[in-house]
C-alpha cells in the first residue's frame, strides 16, 4: 500500500493493490498435520536403509523464478535434498560430535512453539514464558545443587552462556573498582573457543586470558591454576574470572574444581563452570558433583545432555540478583520491575519459547528417566574406552569422564607429521563414505581420532563396527603414505 500527498499536510491513502487469496490461505495450519507426517514418515523411512551420512553429490537447492511452488512439490523436494543428505543424528555410526539424537517430545513441542509462535520477551506477548522458563531453571539449579536465592535463564547455547558469564564477572569487577586493564580470566589450554570470543566482545582482547597449560592426556597439573593466579597478582594483575571446565570440548575431561574454588575465594574473583558437556554428570554421579554448588555460575546445555532439539542452552546463577547487571527498560515492552516478563535480565530481545520444550522433555522423562539415558550413555563409553585399550594398533589417550572418548592410531615407523595427515585421513576417508563419523582434535601436540558417544541408541556391536572401520581404513590410507 503506497501513501500519496494532497494538498497542504493531508496523507490520503492510494488504494489497495489486489492480493493473492492463497496467499492469506498460508497462514492457515489445516494442512500441517497431513505435511508434518509426510516429512516425518520420510525421515523415519530413511533411517533404516541408510548409512549416517549420505554425501550430496549434484544437489540442486537453488530458489529461481517469481512464483512460488505447490506445499506438496516443496515438500518433495526438501526430502530429496536436504533430509536426504542429512547427518542422521540417531544413526549409532553417527559420533562425531555433540549432537544426539532429540527426544520425540522435544520434536513435538518444537513444532508447537513455532505453531503459536510465542516470543519469550515480555508478558503480553507469552503470558506463561516467564513462569515456564523459571521453573526449568530451578530443576537445573535443583541439579546443580543450587539453593534459595539460585536463578538463571535459558539462553541458545554455551557460547551465549559463556558470554554471559563473562559480562556478568566483568561488571562485578569493574564495580569493585578494576582497572580493566588489569583484568585477567585463568582457564587452562583446552578451555572452550567461546571464551575467546567472550573476551573480545567484552571488550577485554585474547590476551586478558591467560591459560593453563595441560599435560599429554589434556588434564591439569596440580597446583597448575594456583601459581598461575599468583603469578598473575605479583604482577599487579587481577585474576577476576576463573573457569573450570566439566567436560573440554577436545577429550571431555572434568577440571578439578576445588583448585578453581580456592584461587577464586583467595583473589576475590568469580568462578564459573563451564559445564555444557559435563552438566549430565550432575544426574549420573550426584556424589562427584556435590560441590558444583560453590561456583559462582554453572553453564548446561540442555541439547547436548537433555536431549532437547536445537537450541537450548542455559547459564544458572548462585545469586539470581547478580543478573540484574543485565536488567534495561524499554518504553514500549519492559517498563516495571517485573518477573512476568521472561526478557527481563536477558541479552535477547525477541526469543523462541523454548523453556517449552525442556518443559515437556523434563516432564515426560522425569529425573529418574534421564538419568537412566545418560547412565546408558556413559556406560557405552567405557565399554569403546575397553575396546581401545584392547585393540591393536589404538591407543586411548585418556580415561573417559564424560561421553568423549579420543584415541590415537599407533603407527611405528612414521613421522608425527605423517601420524598427524593420517589421523585426518582417516577421519575424513569414513566422512565421505558415509560410514562412520567421526571427529578429529588436538590433545598433548598431536592430532587424535574423536568420539562423542551421547547417543543412548548405540549398541555393543555398534561399538565393534566403529573400530572395524577405523582398522581398515587406517590400513588403507597408511598404505599411501
Amino acid at each position: 500500500m503506497s501513501v500519496t500527498q494532497e494538498g497542504a499536510g493531508v496523507l490520503t491513502a492510494a488504494a489497495e493493490e489486489p492480493l493473492d487469496p492463497w496467499l492469506l490461505g498460508l497462514f492457515s495450519l489445516s494442512g500441517v498435520q497431513a505435511a508434518s507426517r509426510t516429512l516425518l514418515e520420510f525421515v523415519e523411512a530413511e533411517v533404516p536403509r541408510r548409512s549416517p551420512f549420505t554425501p550430496p553429490k549434484a544437489v540442486s537447492l537453488e530458489l529461481s523464478g517469481d512464483e512460488g511452488a505447490k506445499l506438496d512439490d516443496v515438500l518433495a523436494e526438501v526430502c530429496d535434498t536436504f533430509v536426504r543428505h542429512a547427518v542422521d543424528t540417531r544413526h549409532p555410526l553417527s559420533m562425531a560430535h555433540m549432537v544426539p539424537p532429540p527426544l520425540g517430545i522435544s520434536v513435538l513441542a518444537d513444532l508447537l512453539i513455532g505453531a503459536t509462535n510465542q516470543c519469550a520477551f515480555i508478558y503480553e506477548e507469552a503470558p506463561l514464558a516467564a513462569t515456564l522458563e523459571r521453573q526449568v531453571v530451578d530443576w537445573l539449579c535443583a541439579r546443580v545443587g543450587y539453593g534459595a536465592g539460585a536463578g538463571g535463564m535459558l539462553t541458545s547455547g554455551g557460547t551465549m552462556s559463556n558470554l554471559l558469564a563473562v559480562h556478568l564477572a566483568r561488571e562485578r569487577a569493574l564495580q569493585e573498582g578494576r582497572d580493566l586493564t588489569a583484568l585477567r580470566i585463568v582457564a587452562s589450554d583446552q578451555v572452550h573457543v567461546s571464551l575467546d570470543k567472550a573476551a573480545s566482545l567484552a571488550g577485554l582482547g585474547h590476551d586478558a586470558i591467560v591459560r593453563v597449560p595441560t599435560d599429554v592426556t589434556g588434564r591439569l597439573r596440580d597446583g597448575a591454576v594456583c601459581r598461575l593466579a599468583d603469578e598473575l597478582a605479583s604482577k599487579d594483575l587481577h585474576p577476576f574470572l576463573f573457569i573450570c571446565t566439566a567436560g573440554t570440548a577436545n577429550a571431555g575431561v572434568v577440571e578439578p574444581l576445588p583448585e578453581f574454588l580456592a584461587s577464586a575465594r583467595s583473589h576475590g574473583a568469580w568462578c564459573h563452570m563451564d559445564a555444557a558437556l559435563g552438566g549430565m554428570l550432575t544426574l549420573t554421579d550426584p556424589v562427584a558433583t556435590s560441590d558444583w554448588y560453590q561456583a559462582d555460575s554453572v553453564s548446561w546445555d540442555p541439547h547436548k545432555t537433555l536431549y532437547a532439539s536445537y537450541a537450548v542452552g542455559s547459564l544458572l546463577l548462585r545469586n539470581d540478583h547478580e543478573s540484574d547487571r543485565l536488567r534495561f527498560h524499554a518504553e514500549y515492552a519492559l517498563k516495571r520491575d517485573s518477573d512476568q516478563d521472561a526478557g527481563d535480565r536477558r541479552l535477547e530481545g525477541s526469543r523462541r519459547l523454548e523453556a517449552l520444550k525442556l518443559w515437556m522433555c523434563i516432564r515426560h522423562l522425569g529425573t529418574a528417566g534421564y538419568t537412566q539415558i545418560l547412565r546408558r550413555a556413559r556406560e557405552r563409553t567405557t565399554s569403546f574406552a575397553e575396546r581401545i585399550h584392547k585393540a591393536p594398533g589404538l591407543e586411548l589417550v585418556t580415561e573417559p569422564d564424560t561421553t568423549v572418548v579420543c584415541f590415537r592410531l599407533v603407527q611405528p615407523g612414521l613421522s608425527q607429521r605423517d601420524v598427524d595427515l593420517l589421523h585426518e585421513r582417516v577421519q575424513q576417508a569414513l566422512f565421505h563414505s558415509g560410514r562412520l563419523l567421526l571427529s578429529t582434535t588436538r590433545v598433548g601436540g598431536s592430532t587424535v581420532l574423536r568420539a562423542v558417544l551421547l547417543n543412548p541408541l548405540v549398541g555393543l556391536e555398534d561399538l565393534d563396527e566403529a573400530l572395524q572401520h577405523v582398522t581398515q581404513e587406517t590400513a588403507r590410507q597408511a598404505a599411501l603414505l
